[in-house]
């Protein structure tokens, strides 16, 4: 069972189509991620978070912090939970999806690919300042 998706394509050619069950496992990779990613920024910014909770106008933004975690948590486990019911045979075309994603390294690891090597040719890159 294939579904088609908003990118026109001759009838029989899915050379483009990946399983929809690994695009949503990249997607639940990438939440997990980005959690444990809040996780540690809370862990490094600690001292100067546990002063500003002190602050009542601050402390709402700290709590917002862990919350913030464990939703990109729960949504990466939500998310393989719908995987493993999902028919292996489903498969889209992503590729527009993915020419909306601004960040080219979140690119390549949403379509499984490997990011280049070439680290000056890869946008979204994290620049300090």
């Amino acid at each position: 069972m294939e579904r088609t998706s908003a990118v026109a394509e001759p009838v029989g050619d899915s050379s483009h189509h990946t399983p929809l069950r690994s695009i949503l496992s990249a997607i639940s990779d990438e939440f997990r991620e980005l959690g444990r990613f809040a996780d540690r920024f809370q862990l490094t910014l600690s001292p100067a978070i546990h002063r500003m909770a002190l602050d009542q106008a601050c402390h709402r933004d700290i709590q917002s912090l862990d919350l913030l975690s464990q939703r990109l948590i729960a949504l990466s486990s939500y998310i393989l939970e719908i995987v493993e019911i999902l028919p292996e045979d489903l498969r889209l075309d992503s590729r527009q999806a993915l020419a909306s994603i601004p960040l080219s390294e979140l690119q390549y690891r949403l379509k499984g690919a490997p990011v280049p090597e070439n680290p000056e040719h890869v946008s979204g890159d994290l620049e300090l300042f």
